[in-house]
Parts: C-alpha cells; sequence; structure tokens
C-alpha cells in the first residue's frame, strides 16, 4: 500500500472518528449513457452506474468514496479522497486535498499497475474555478503527469444551469499512456427535477483515431442521499 493511499485512508477514518458530531454526511448515486474522464471513455461508451458518500466537517476538512463500473481491470473503479475546503471572502473560495484512483484488479499478468495518486488544488471566483491535478505516476505507470481545466456555471431562467469546462492533461510518458498529451471540453446543461438531478453533456478531445476520445453526448440521472 503507497504512502498517499495510507495518508488518504487514515485521513479518512481520522475526520470521521474526531469530528462525527460536527459532520455532515452525504451521499449520490446516479447512473448515465457513458462514463467519461477527462473527455475519455472509460466504459467503451456503454452505460454507467456511479455512487458514493462524503463526510464533511464543519472546520473544512472532508473525506470520500466514489466508485464506478469501467470497462477494464476488474470493471470496478473505487476513489478515495481527502481535503480541505474553505474561503478568503464571499466570492473567492479554494479546495485543495488528494486523491488515490483505485482498480482492485489491476495489474493482472504482469500488466502495469493502473491505481495512481493525484494532489490537487482550486480556487474558484463567483462562477470562475481554475484548478490543477498532478499525479507522481499517472494511471498505466506513465510517470508524472498535470492536469489543469477551468469551469464556468451560471444560471439559466427556470432553474436550468449551464456549465462550460476545458482541461489540458499532459503525461510525461505517452508511450505508455498510449495517449498524446491532450486538451478536452465539456458544455452541460442541467436542472433538478422532483429531487432529481439531470444533465445532458457534450464531450470532445483534440485526439486523432481514437474512439473512446470522440465527440460524445451524455445523459446522466442522479439522486442525493
Amino acid at each position: 500500500m503507497s504512502k498517499l493511499k495510507m495518508m488518504v485512508l487514515g485521513g479518512s477514518l481520522l475526520l470521521t472518528a474526531n469530528t462525527l458530531q460536527a459532520a455532515e454526511v452525504s451521499g449520490n448515486v446516479s447512473i448515465g449513457t457513458d462514463y467519461i474522464y477527462r473527455g475519455i471513455s472509460q466504459t467503451t461508451e456503454n452505460p454507467t452506474i456511479q455512487g458514493g458518500f462524503d463526510v464533511e466537517a464543519e472546520n473544512g476538512f472532508y473525506a470520500g468514496i466514489w466508485g464506478s463500473n469501467v470497462d477494464f481491470d476488474g470493471s470496478v473503479e473505487i476513489d478515495l479522497y481527502a481535503g480541505y475546503g474553505g474561503s478568503f471572502t464571499d466570492e473567492v473560495s479554494y479546495d485543495i486535498g488528494l486523491l488515490r484512483y483505485e482498480y482492485p484488479d489491476d495489474a493482472q499478468g504482469g500488466a502495469p499497475d493502473s491505481s495512481f495518486n493525484e494532489v490537487y488544488g482550486s480556487i474558484s471566483v463567483g462562477g470562475f474555478t481554475v484548478g490543477l491535478n498532478y499525479s507522481p505516476d499517472f494511471f498505466f505507470e506513465s510517470d508524472t503527469a498535470t492536469y489543469f481545466y477551468a469551469d464556468y456555471e451560471l444560471s439559466l431562467p427556470n432553474d436550468f444551469g449551464l456549465a462550460f469546462h476545458i482541461g489540458d492533461q499532459s503525461i510525461d510518458d505517452n508511450a505508455q499512456f498510449t495517449f498524446d498529451d491532450y486538451n478536452e471540453y465539456s458544455v452541460s446543461l442541467s436542472k433538478t427535477m422532483a429531487d432529481l438531478d439531470f444533465s445532458l453533456t457534450w464531450h470532445d478531445t483534440d485526439l486523432d483515431d481514437c474512439d473512446p476520445c470522440d465527440s460524445r453526448v451524455v445523459l446522466a440521472i442522479g439522486k442525493s442521499l
């Protein structure tokens, strides 16, 4: 078990034990027509079911677990994370943390390990968010990687939401990762009705000759618990 993974797990347990009385526990579950991670389909364009739980303390510390089906490495992805969020002003907030992507049945038959760790941070000003994720050894042991992204969200009439996203993924060992450095984009329209969260999202990348990276529209329905 890596040191970072132990830190995430240990931080999650410590947070839960020490702040349970002053913490908020929440959950979520969703189904979708595809699982897109940074512009690339993780389910080879097949449907997905996802869900997780979060514990958030009043002082800004949080931890959580999230899972989804995938079409590789045992068909399961489990994400573990812990971090801290706060604000400088009423309009400016920040978030920093550690994230572990775990594929329980990876590295079968001597293949490179798919599981990896990331450190992340972001700053939000009004509806704008910019963030950076760094991994010392990215997916499939492809060495260091950085992911920079920018988001903008706004409200529309009739309680619709509109979100724009652009991201830049850079990987040190592109041959091992099997893709070059790339940019990815998305535009999402969302609305909550009957306590269900609906979203319709267009995804695309600038990668060529890559079926799981092609332009596509994903429909998702979620529920907060």
